[in-house]
C-alpha cells in the first residue's frame, strides 16, 4: 500500500489540481435529487439555464468537498477564508456542470471508458497521473498504476486514498471533456492568409511624424453649454455604453466602542499595582504567562536595538532584576524587567540536520536525531550525515550549512539553541518543522546583550463603555427609523456618515469587521424608507469594535443605467465633443494654405512635437498617450502632406509624416504572424465561449440569501 500512502502524502498537490480546476465536475446526481424540494422557492439558491438549484443540494456538494479537503490535508477543521474558497469552487463547479453538460449533450461530446483508461495507464497518460506514479528513477511506473487501482477497488468505501483517487479521476474526466469541447470550437476558427498578410503589413510599416495637439482643457467648461435634450439624445444614441451590473448602496452611522478615559486610568492603575509582585517574582516567564497580554520574548537586545529609546537606555544602565515603568506604548500600559544580561554573539554560522515527523510522530523524529548525533560523536562527518539524512533539501546539499544568521531570523526554539551553543557543540532541538541536530561552527565577537520581560495590559473598552456606545446607537436607531429622520439626525448631531457600495458577493465592508450579515440584510429587502434590521429584528448591528445603524439608499438592477445616473458622464462627453468641433473649425481655418505644421502651431499657440516609429498596431503615441484615431490616420498618411484636424482622446491633433519605413514582408514573416494570431484567438476562445454560454444561461444567483 506504499503508493496509497503516497497518494495521501500528495494531498496538497492533488488538492491544488482539484481546487484550481473550476471547470471540474464532481460526478453525481445531487442536482437531480428530489423534485419536490426544487419547487420550494425558499430553498432555491439559484436558477441556471432554467434549472433550479436547491440550497440543500449545494450544501451536500460543499460538505463533500470540505471533507475531501480535510482528508487531503490531514485537518480536523478548515479556516473560514478557506471555506469561502471551497464554497466558491463548488458554485463554479455547479454552474459549469449545468451549462456545459447541455452543450456536451447537444454536440454529442462524451468520454468512453477506454479513453479514461488511456488517460490513466495507456499511451496518453495524463500529466497528473504521470507525476504521481513516477518512481525515484524518474520513470513512469505503469505496472504500479494497475496494482494501485486493484488495491483501491478492493478497499472499503470511505477509505481516504479511495476518496482521493475518485476525486482525481473525476477531475481528469471533466478536464478532458472540456478539452474536447475547446478543441472543437478552436477547429472552427480560421485566419485567412490574406487577412494575416494585411495585418502583418500594417505592423511592418512605421512612420515618424510631427504633430500638434490642442487639449480640450484649454477651453473652459463654463463656456460650453450642454442642454438636457443633448444629454438625452447622446444617451439614446449610445445606450450600450451604459450597461451596468446590479449593486446596492447603503448609508450607515458607526458608533465606535473606544476605551474611555476611565478605561485608561483603570489599566494604568492595574499595571502600577502589579509592580511590587513583578519585582519580587523570580520566574518571569511564568509570571507573564499568567498575567500579561503578551508572552515572554526570549530575545536578547544589543545596544540601541530597542525602538523605545528611554527603555533602551535603562536596559544598559541597570542590572538584572531592575524594573522600568509603568509606561504607555501602543495603547497598552507596560512594565519592563531586566531578565538577563550576558555577553553573546551578534550572529552565528551554523549547520543542521532536519528530521521531519512521520504522521506527527515527533518522538520518533527525536529518536532518529539522537541516533545520528551518536553516529557523529563516534566520528562520522556532520556534512555527510546531513547530505544522506536531512529533509531540508535546501541545506542538505551543502552539508546542512545555513550560513551566517542574526538573532531572531530562525523560529524561537532553533534561535535559542543556536545562540546558547558553544562553538562545535551539537544540540537536538524540536520545532514545528521536526527534530533538528544543530551545530554552531562559528560565532561573531561577543557583545553585551540584555533580555527583558515585558508585562503589558492593553487598554480595552470596559462593559460600561460598551453599554454606553450601544445605548447611543440604540437611541439613534429608535428615534430615527425613517429615511428623512435618519439623514436629518446625522446632520444635526454632526455624526459620522459612511457609504458602502455593495455587490451580492461582497464579503466585507471596509472598516467593518465580519460584516457579511449587513450585506445579506441589504439584499433581502427593497425597503429604502426605514433603517435595516438584523436577524434579531434590531436596527443595531455589531461588527468588531463598532455598532452600526444603516439604511438602504439605492438599488441598481442589472441592465441599463438611467439617464440621471449617468448624466455627469454624458455631460462631460457632450461638452468634449462640442469643444472638438470648435477646435476643428479653428485649426481647419488656420491651416488653409499653410505650408508647414509650424505655421499652424504658431497661429494656435501650440508646440510642434515628434513621434517616431509608430505603426498601425502601436498602442500609444510617445508623449501623447493612447490615441488610436490619430495613430490610424498618421500610419496611413502620405509623406509630407499636412493632415486635416483629427479628433483624439485628449484633444484635437494635426500631423505631418516626415519618414516612412517598410520592413520586408517575407512569406515566413507572414506565416509567423499568422501563427501568433491563431494562438491568440485560441487563448481567447476558451474564455469567451464560456462567457457566452454563461450569459445565455441567464444565471440568477441567490446565494446572498444563505451565505
Amino acid at each position: 500500500m506504499a503508493t496509497l500512502q503516497k497518494i495521501r502524502n500528495r494531498g496538497v498537490f492533488i488538492g491544488i489540481i482539484i481546487g484550481g480546476a473550476l471547470l471540474a465536475f464532481i460526478a453525481g446526481d445531487a442536482l437531480k435529487s428530489g423534485g419536490s424540494l426544487l419547487t420550494n422557492s425558499r430553498n432555491e439558491m439559484a436558477e441556471i439555464a432554467g434549472e433550479s438549484v436547491n440550497i440543500r443540494d449545494f450544501q451536500n456538494r460543499f460538505n463533500h468537498n470540505l471533507e475531501v479537503t480535510k482528508m487531503m490535508g490531514g485537518q480536523n477543521s478548515i479556516p473560514s477564508d478557506q471555506m469561502d474558497k471551497i464554497r466558491e469552487q463548488v458554485w463554479q463547479q455547479m454552474v459549469q456542470e449545468i451549462v456545459m453538460n447541455r452543450e456536451y449533450d447537444e454536440l454529442g461530446i462524451s468520454l468512453t471508458s477506454e479513453e479514461v483508461w488511456d488517460m490513466v495507464t495507456g499511451n496518453n497518460v495524463d500529466p497528473t497521473i504521470r507525476q504521481l506514479f513516477t518512481g525515484e528513477n524518474g520513470q513512469f511506473d505503469k505496472d504500479n498504476v494497475v496494482r494501485t487501482l486493484k488495491q483501491l477497488m478492493a478497499a472499503p468505501d470511505g477509505t481516504p486514498q479511495k476518496a482521493y483517487w475518485l476525486n482525481i479521476e473525476e477531475s481528469l474526466i471533466a478536464q478532458r471533456t472540456l478539452t474536447k469541447y475547446n478543441t472543437l470550437i478552436a477547429k472552427g476558427l480560421y485566419i485567412p492568409t490574406a487577412y494575416a498578410k494585411n495585418m502583418a503589413a500594417n505592423g511592418s510599416k512605421k512612420v515618424t511624424f510631427d504633430y500638434i495637439v490642442k487639449n480640450y482643457n484649454s477651453i473652459s467648461d463654463s463656456t460650453v453649454n450642454v442642454t438636457a435634450e443633448e444629454i438625452k439624445a447622446y444617451y439614446n444614441d449610445n445606450k450600450e455604453l451604459f450597461k451596468q451590473g446590479e449593486s446596492r448602496k447603503i448609508d450607515y452611522v458607526p458608533f465606535s466602542i473606544e476605551p474611555s478615559t476611565d478605561d485608561f486610568k483603570y489599566t494604568e492603575k492595574w499595571i502600577a499595582d502589579m509592580k511590587a509582585d513583578f519585582i519580587a517574582e523570580g520566574n518571569v516567564a511564568q509570571f507573564l504567562e499568567l498575567n500579561s497580554d503578551t508572552k515572554f520574548n526570549t530575545y536578547y537586545f544589543a545596544k540601541d536595538e530597542n525602538s523605545n529609546k528611554e527603555l533602551d537606555a535603562f536596559m544598559f544602565a541597570g542590572k538584572k532584576g531592575d524594573v522600568f515603568g509603568p509606561y504607555d506604548e501602543n495603547d497598552a500600559y507596560k512594565l519592563a524587567k531586566i531578565a538577563d544580561v550576558k555577553m553573546m554573539a551578534d550572529s552565528v554560522k551554523a549547520r543542521h540536520i532536519l528530521i521531519r515527523p512521520l504522521n506527527g510522530d515527533f518522538k520518533a523524529a527525536e529518536a532518529k536525531a539522537d541516533s545520528l548525533k551518536q553516529l557523529i560523536n563516534k566520528g562520522a562527518k556532520f556534512a555527510e550525515v546531513a547530505k544522506a539524512n536531512s529533509e531540508d533539501q535546501g541545506s542538505a546539499v551543502n552539508g546542512g550549512d545555513l550560513g551566517w544568521f542574526t538573532q531572531g531570523r530562525m523560529v524561537p526554539e532553533f534561535n535559542d539553541a543556536a545562540f546558547s551553543s558553544k562553538k562545535n557543540e551539537i544540540k537536538i532541538v524540536t520545532t514545528q518543522f521536526g527534530a533538528h541536530l544543530i551545530q554552531v561552527v562559528n560565532l561573531s565577537k561577543p557583545v553585551k546583550k540584555v533580555q527583558i520581560a515585558v508585562l503589558d495590559r492593553k487598554v480595552e473598552a470596559s462593559q460600561k463603555t460598551f453599554q454606553t456606545a450601544y445605548a447611543a446607537a440604540r437611541k439613534f436607531a429608535g428615534e430615527n427609523q425613517g429615511r428623512d429622520a435618519f439623514f436629518k439626525a446625522i446632520s444635526e448631531q454632526n455624526l459620522t456618515r459612511r457609504v458602502a457600495n455593495l455587490k451580492k458577493d461582497t464579503k466585507l465592508i471596509p472598516g467593518l469587521e465580519s460584516s457579511r450579515e449587513l450585506v445579506r440584510v441589504a439584499y433581502n429587502t427593497d425597503n429604502m424608507e426605514s433603517v435595516l434590521l438584523n436577524n434579531d429584528n434590531s436596527a443595531v448591528f455589531e461588527f468588531g469594535n463598532k455598532f452600526v445603524v444603516a439604511i438602504l439608499s439605492n438599488i441598481k438592477e442589472e441592465g441599463y443605467a438611467s439617464v440621471n445616473d449617468v448624466q455627469g458622464t454624458i455631460e462631460r462627453e457632450v461638452r468634449k465633443n462640442k469643444k472638438a468641433e470648435m477646435m476643428i473649425a479653428s485649426m481647419g481655418k488656420n491651416s488653409k494654405g499653410a505650408q508647414s505644421l509650424l505655421s499652424v502651431a504658431q497661429k494656435e499657440n501650440l508646440e510642434v512635437k515628434n513621434a517616431a516609429d509608430v505603426s498601425f498596431q502601436s498602442f500609444q503615441i510617445p508623449g501623447a498617450g493612447i490615441e488610436p484615431n490619430v495613430i490610424a490616420i498618421a500610419s496611413n498618411s502620405e509623406k509630407a502632406k499636412l493632415s486635416a484636424p483629427i479628433k483624439g482622446n485628449q484633444g484635437v491633433y494635426m500631423v505631418l509624416v516626415n519618414d516612412v519605413k517598410v520592413d520586408e514582408l517575407t512569406e515566413d514573416a507572414v506565416n509567423v504572424f499568422k501563427a501568433r494570431m491563431n494562438q491568440n484567438y485560441q487563448y481567447r476562445t476558451n474564455y469567451q465561449s464560456m462567457q457566452v454560454l454563461r450569459e445565455n444561461a441567464n444565471i440568477e444567483d441567490k446565494r446572498y440569501k444563505f451565505y
